[in-house]
């Protein structure tokens, strides 16, 4: 209750003072608590009495934070003991769900947090400038308990704030202010709040979940309106000198990539109005567990893509064309399994693609790990990884498969692993684009090393990025071990199917 002094009738405050106060070890000796009244000590002994979980100081992340945990109701009686000036929406959430109590059963967090905002500076451009400032939030543990309430003018006035005469301010903004829904009304695309949900992760059976809106701020209030007319904030607020010099400040996601050693990134752009639910592990008493519910929008770096892999299944297309015209000049007949056969006599040349196609997947393994353990793999990438598979394996199970020097070939293995290859290029391309926006998350989870920069490994590996992610193993390991377990589905089938041509002719 005391540090909630700093953010006593104010919609939001500075860094600063808040970093300072709430950095303060959890020790009493360091408080003084003579401002507070005996009404708000009698509130605060009640409150620990019922089991209501209190958090301070910086954490584990280097973040200073107040947040407290409890039902809505007392959530409710915080803020208007405290004199907090919190959203009305997220007021009127709580007094909803109040009411319906028994509707979803949850528990509620209030949290006070520095959070990145970001504003114009220039007009008709992207470059905004960015400030961090503390704002509170409300939320239950299980989104799915999160009533749906639209600030209207029922709910809060709305006054004109800055006449901009015909401009509007939102017209020109960064692409991340566009990936999230805001509690104003603006040009800025219109993002719904509902998000699909696994309904076996949520508590109550949930499809769909709500998140919680990003606000904007101009001297100090809350905005309920941007556009060519000017900047309509709640009239209940009046506007703060020192908030004014910023003009008007719009919540900014957080930005979390996760990088390759190759320094590609997948960015991360998640809504910065963290939610989770509380637990405590008897094990580790002194110690507060989270479960994080998050909504994140994803987008991969734009990066150049070969086209080897493409021109290497053309050469080995050329190949056997002409190999083909030069078996059909002799002017007499042969069978079709020494056809194939001759085509790949030259060993030289099944060398030649096999290495063309590993330089290709060693030099790209990060990339098309990142972009299959992500959901961002592009047509183009799963082009290439098509052509890869059948270059590969094909040259390789040639080399594998060819007898001593004049690499005389199995003719049945020969005619099952041609008629394999188009099924098999087919099943590769068709499966990789149907999981082609699909993260597959055991990529990162059981076959990758996520580094951070401060590590003696992250500094080796990570270059200029905060983290990176090393793979263990590769895609040419990969292709080698599918390649090697199709032959011998091959060698098996080709096996069999000599059996039984040989009983058919002994008969």
């Amino acid at each position: 209750m005391l540090k909630h002094k700093l953010i006593e009738n104010v919609a939001i405050t500075s860094a600063p003072p808040f970093f300072t106060f709430t950095s303060l070890a959890p020790n009493v000796s360091l408080y003084d608590f003579s401002s507070l009244s005996d009404e708000v000590l009698a509130f605060s002994e009640a409150l620990d009495a019922n089991g209501t979980l209190c958090q301070s100081s910086k954490n584990e992340w280097g973040t200073s934070l107040i947040v407290v945990t409890g039902t809505a109701q007392e959530l409710l009686s915080i803020i208007n003991m405290a004199k907090l000036n919190l959203s009305p929406q997220m007021v009127r959430e709580l007094e909803l769900a109040i009411e319906h109590a028994d509707e979803c059963v949850t528990g509620w967090t209030m949290m006070s947090v520095v959070r990145l905002f970001q504003y114009p500076i220039a007009r008709d451009s992207k470059e905004f400038g960015q400030v961090p400032a503390v704002d509170t939030h409300v939320f239950p543990d299980y989104t799915e308990c999160r009533p749906v309430v639209e600030i209207t003018d029922e709910l809060v006035g709305s006054k004109l704030a800055l006449d901009t005469e015909g401009r509007d301010l939102l017209e020109v903004v960064p692409d991340q202010l566009k990936l999230f829904p805001y509690s104003f009304t603006s040009s800025l695309p219109q993002i719904s709040r509902s998000a699909p949900a696994d309904k076996s992760k949520t508590k109550n059976g949930a499809t769909t979940v709500v998140q919680s809106y990003f606000r904007a701020y101009y001297g100090g209030c809350r905005v309920r309106a941007v556009n060519t007319t000017g900047v309509f904030i709640e009239d209940t607020c009046e506007g703060s000198k020192h908030w004014l010099s910023y003009g008007l400040m719009v919540h900014s996601p957080d930005d979390i990539p996760l990088c390759s050693t190759g320094d590609v990134c997948i960015h991360n752009f998640f809504n910065s109005l963290w939610e989770w639910e509380h637990y405590i592990d008897p094990n580790v008493p002194n110690r507060v567990g989270i479960n994080l519910n998050t909504f994140r929008s994803r987008y991969a770096d734009r990066v150049s893509i070969s086209i080897l892999p493409g021109l290497v299944v053309a050469q080995m297309l050329a190949s056997r064309i002409i190999s083909l015209y030069q078996v059909m000049s002799h002017k007499r007949s042969v069978l079709l399994t020494q056809i194939w056969a001759y085509r790949c006599q030259n060993g030289v040349m099944q060398v030649i693609y096999l290495a063309q196609v590993m330089y290709h997947l060693i030099y790209n393994s990060d990339l098309y790990l990142l972009g299959l353990a992500t959901g961002t793999l592009t047509t183009a990438s799963i082009a290439n990884l098509t052509c890869s598979f059948f270059a590969f394996s094909y040259s390789f199970i040639n080399l594998v498969k060819a007898r001593s020097g004049d690499q005389r070939l199995d003719r049945r293995f020969r005619l099952t692993w041609e008629v394999m290859q188009v099924a098999i290029t087919l099943c590769v391309g068709s499966v990789l684009r149907s999981i082609q926006h699909t993260p597959i998350g055991s990529i990162l989870s059981q076959n990758a090393e996520i580094l951070r920069k401060t590590s003696a490994r992250g500094a080796k590996y990570c270059g200029l990025n905060d983290a990176c992610v090393l793979f263990t193993i590769n895609i040419p390991t990969v292709v080698s071990l599918l390649s090697v377990a199709l032959a011998l589905v091959a060698s098996l089938i080709a096996h069999w199917y000599g059996r039984g041509v040989s009983i058919q002719l002994g008969i």
